[in-house]
């Protein structure tokens, strides 16, 4: 065929290889064809085309697509495809899907083309049947141009009939409607093939000139139509699943792919759709959903019952365990004894013997240190604790440093003892926390349950009892517990009520010890102490009240009461004596030292009372420094801006006096009256009573001797020349009103020598 091809057939060839390329969604086209053994490049859209195809590939190509199906060449046949194609593949084109051109006589005549360069793995049905469709109209074209065709033949339902026995033999259902409109009433049904119309049940009459709008219902998804709405406004090919509905009203689904289709002159003036039926396939996967969704409950379930299961085990862990150290907690333990006192066979009493133990200055380590470091400790003391017991001993921690052990089973008294010390000798070595070594100790209280003891809350309350016990002799002991104790400990506990009410009955005073000068015997000042009378305990020493009132928290009240008494009665005393240069020395714990706003208390005083800062005088022991030292320096530093005096009580008694005055903004020093009562006799006292007084006039330091009761230990003062003195040679504490009395006869005497 001899091929002289004009301008407009030309242009109708290469518009049609880009609507092929376009309905199988590929972004290159080209179609190659001509007389036998003469083959040429006829049309092409896209990327650049290797040339020229030699008679060897013809003859390949012909034979490849002799049973009419298109073939695909891709990465897929390797090196059985001819090196055409493998240059093909270096300039980019991946995949490629060649259709035949039939003229004549069932004659091979040209391959249609289309490329891509990302590896495709299919095409639809309905972009093969385009690209089939494409070809033909190729065909059409190149036999018009030869004289072969009449130009009525040209139009696109006769170019159907060039592929007749492919649509009517198809087991697919197919469908070309018009092109336009894409709105309503959508475009207009031209064919269907028998497939069509044995899927949904209608007749040819009842199709054509429709829409496939009749094969939509409620169940229709939507979204679905909003995506093939949204490909077909923008011409472009489309593969989705839908549901549709038969003539009957019976339910199907459907794969359906649709793309356009072009005329000679590129332009696209139809819609092919090729609809799959695939019902069986999704009422397939719905029961395989559907079997795997009760499957999946089914695990579900059963993992919610693990889980429940796992939570419930979890909550009891939690309910009978202790976080941080993952021993007992309280709770199980109380269960575990309320459990031996229910039990009748355990009558009158249980076989129980309970250990309670306290960690000795526990809150000094995490004040100090940190919590990190507390919870540290008590992970170890845990790890102590548990290499210390017997197996079925139980070890719980029933409190912040609090720990218990229980003992069951009849006469436990002798292990129990010989454990507290096994106990005590294992804190004998120290806990290293972070490098540090961290040496602690524990007091432990022993009770063992009999007669008195009716519940698990009486036994660990005389557990309790015992632990302080042991506490109070010096902390790294244990006690056993007896009835002593309990009595005691009640008698406390009235002690801790009664003190509670007594600021509110008025039932303190407040009392002044004189102090003198030494060179003229002339009152320089007072110290305010505390007095408790009780109309029901009477007179109650300080050494008993003040360590509760401090446990309670009392003290805080107490302590700015007596502060307050003893400044209104200086200003009293400095208004009537304004001549005399007199002090107030006020006796302060550290518990008052660490609490919060301590020093704007102090400043409120002075501002009420009106007396100036430099005329009181706060008094401390080295106690006040062993619970965090930094903190307490802080506080004492900020009294002394503000104009107050401190004063370090009991000098010398501790173990590092001379420390704090290095350390500490320190104004006076009080001599402690045991060395006062020694120095007479021991020499060693009174050579450290004098050295006190040297270092105090080194320093520049008020130095105060306390305990004067004999005459000869005030002239030893005076020798040392120790500046001031108490004590009860000089006079007893006095009330306000002796004292006024005494600085009245003062100022008398005074008088009469001038």
């Amino acid at each position: 065929m001899a091929l002289g091809l004009d301008e407009s057939q030309q242009n109708a060839l290469n518009l049609l290889a880009k609507a092929a390329a376009y309905s199988a969604d590929c972004p290159n086209g080209f179609l190659v064809g001509g007389t036998e053994a003469d083959w040429n490049l006829l049309a092409s859209y896209g990327g650049e085309i290797p040339f020229p195809i030699n008679t060897a590939i013809e003859r390949w190509l012909k034979s490849s697509l002799i049973n009419q199906q298109p073939i695909i060449i891709n990465d897929a046949l390797g090196q059985s495809i001819p090196d055409y194609f493998h240059q093909l593949r270096s300039l980019g084109h991946k995949f490629v899907v060649g259709v035949a051109i039939w003229g004549e006589e069932g004659k091979i005549i040209g391959v249609l083309f289309v490329t891509s360069p990302s590896l495709q793995q299919r095409l639809s049905t309905a972009q093969v049947y385009a690209l089939q469709t494409h070809a033909a109209l190729i065909g059409q074209t190149l036999q018009l141009q030869s004289g072969l065709l009449l130009p009525k033949q040209k139009t696109f339902i006769e170019r159907l009939r060039l592929l007749e026995s492919v649509v009517v033999n198809a087991k697919d259902a197919i469908l070309i409607t018009e092109a336009e409109p894409i709105d309503e009433p959508g475009p207009r049904i031209v064919y269907c093939n028998p497939a069509f119309l044995k899927t949904t049940g209608y007749t040819l009459s009842e199709v054509i000139g429709q829409t496939p709008r009749i094969l939509q219902c409620e169940e229709t998804s939507r979204a679905t139509l909003d995506l093939i709405r949204k490909a077909l406004s923008s011409w472009q090919p489309i593969e989705v699943e839908i549901l549709n509905t038969r003539r009957d009203g019976s339910k199907f689904w459907v794969e359906l792919s649709i793309v356009p289709v072009a005329n000679e002159k590129g332009w696209f003036t139809h819609w092919v759709s090729v609809q799959r039926d695939i019902t069986e396939r999704k009422n397939a996967e719905h029961l395989t959903i559907q079997a795997l969704a009760d499957r999946e409950e089914k695990v579900a379930l059963q993992s919610r019952l693990e889980e429940r299961e796992r939570i419930e085990a979890e909550l009891s862990y939690a309910a009978y365990h202790d976080d941080l150290t993952t021993l007992y907690n309280r709770a199980y333990l109380m269960a575990l004894l309320l459990d031996r006192f229910n039990d009748s066979d355990q009558e009158p009493s249980p076989a129980a013997t309970v250990l309670f133990l306290d960690i000795d200055r526990f809150k000094f380590v995490n004040d100090s240190l940190g919590h990190r470091a507390g919870d540290i400790l008590l992970k170890e003391v845990a790890r102590r604790l548990e290499n210390c017991i017997r197996e079925e001993d139980v070890l719980a921690r029933v409190g912040g440093d609090e720990f218990a052990i229980l003992l069951v089973g009849e006469h436990q008294q002798a292990l129990a003892n010989a454990l507290a010390q096994r106990i005590v000798d294992q804190f004998s070595l120290p806990i290293v926390i972070d490098g540090q070594d961290i040496f602690t100790s524990c007091s432990i209280g022993i009770v063992t349950a009999d007669v008195t003891h009716a519940s698990p809350d009486d036994l660990l309350r005389d557990a309790d009892i015992a632990m302080y016990v042991a506490k109070k002799q010096g902390r790294g002991r244990w006690a056993l517990f007896n009835v002593s104790m309990r009595e005691a400990a009640i008698d406390a506990l009235v002690m801790q009520n009664a003190l509670k009410q007594a600021l509110a009955n008025n039932e303190f005073s407040v009392v002044y010890q004189p102090i003198f000068s030494i060179f003229t015997g002339e009152i320089s000042g007072a110290e305010a102490l505390v007095r408790w009378r009780h109309p029901v305990l009477g007179q109650v020493s300080p050494d008993r009240f003040i360590s509760v009132a401090e446990d309670i928290g009392v003290i805080h009240e107490l302590g700015h009461w007596v502060m307050q008494e003893g400044c209104s009665e200086l200003k009293r005393w400095k208004t009537e004596f304004p001549m005399m240069k007199l002090h107030l020395n006020v006796n302060v714990s550290g518990v008052e030292l660490n609490r919060p706003g301590y020093v704007n208390q102090v400043k409120a005083i002075l501002a009420e009372t009106g007396i100036d800062a430099q005329d009181l005088q706060v008094e401390i022991t080295e106690s006040v420094f062993l619970h965090q030292p930094e903190a307490i320096a802080q506080v004492l530093e900020s009294i002394r801006e503000i104009g107050v005096r401190i004063a370090l009580d009991d000098f010398g008694t501790g173990y590092s006096a001379l420390g704090y005055i290095d350390r500490y903004p320190i104004n006076a020093i009080k001599i402690d009256q045991s060395f006062v009562s020694r120095m007479m006799t021991f020499h060693r006292s009174d050579a450290i009573v004098r050295s006190i007084l040297s270092l105090g006039r080194a320093l520049d330091i008020d130095i105060t001797a306390e305990g004067v009761e004999t005459q000869p230990q005030l002239q030893r003062l005076s020798e040392m020349e120790c500046p001031f003195a108490q004590g009860y040679l000089l006079s007893h504490p006095v009330n306000a009103k002796k004292m006024l009395a005494l600085l009245q006869s003062q100022t008398a005497n005074l008088m009469s020598d001038s």
